[in-house]
């Protein structure tokens, strides 16, 4: 690691504990998996401790209020755990690990949609869910019915080309350099959390995998 991420990441380290927001773009649970893959390349337990604790907060501070979409809300935790498990890092059956976010999900009504956007509506939320099918194939932390209620919800009233997409293809690089963290937003999105995101994942940067 260069000297730069090295201070970005122990400025990361140090700005965590003030982080309020659990979402996946600007909050802890992009932090935890940027932190997670940075341990996996470097070996670093104490960064892997950090993420973990990280992770356990968003957990503990999931609630029904929280919106639905992949960039502040439910989709985006369970976005950002399944990526997890997907890398090796995290194991478990996802349909155990994901039940209370999973649950909260399938109280918004799917029928009443009417956000069809990637960050924050059901385009997001479907990302999510074919991102778990990629990885353990079966969604039996879902009603059926409302997986049927909500495809049909977005194939019936959304006529926007979809295609899959990379993490890296919908966040934004920060408009400031690597160097320049200090008083930025720390998340992956727009924030000095993506450099260290950009920087230690191939896969989730949207190149080939090993």
């Amino acid at each position: 690691m260069t000297p730069t991420i090295q201070s970005l990441l122990n400025h990361l380290l140090f700005q965590s504990g003030s982080v309020h927001d659990l979402g996946l773009f600007h909050g802890k649970t992009g932090m935890a998996m940027a932190l997670y893959l940075y341990a996996r390349q470097t070996a670093d337990t104490l960064v892997e401790d950090c993420a973990w604790e990280l992770l356990s907060s968003v957990y503990d501070g999931i609630h029904s209020d929280m919106p639905l979409g992949l960039e502040r809300g439910l989709a985006g935790i369970g976005y950002g755990v399944t990526l997890l498990c997907l890398e090796g890092i995290l194991e478990g059956d996802l349909n155990s690990i994901l039940s209370e976010v999973d649950a909260k999900i399938m109280e918004r009504d799917p029928r009443r949609v009417t956000d069809f956007s990637v960050r924050t509506g059901v385009r997001g939320l479907q990302l999510y869910l074919d991102l778990r099918q990629q990885t353990q194939g079966t969604l039996e932390s879902f009603d059926p019915q409302y997986l049927v209620e909500l495809r049909q919800r977005i194939a019936g009233t959304d006529t926007t080309p979809f295609r899959p997409l990379e993490l890296m293809d919908i966040l934004h690089k920060p408009s400031f350099p690597m160097e320049d963290y200090a008083g930025k937003p720390t998340g992956i999105d727009a924030g000095s959390g993506w450099y260290l995101l950009d920087s230690v994942n191939p896969s989730v940067s949207g190149h080939e995998r090993n």
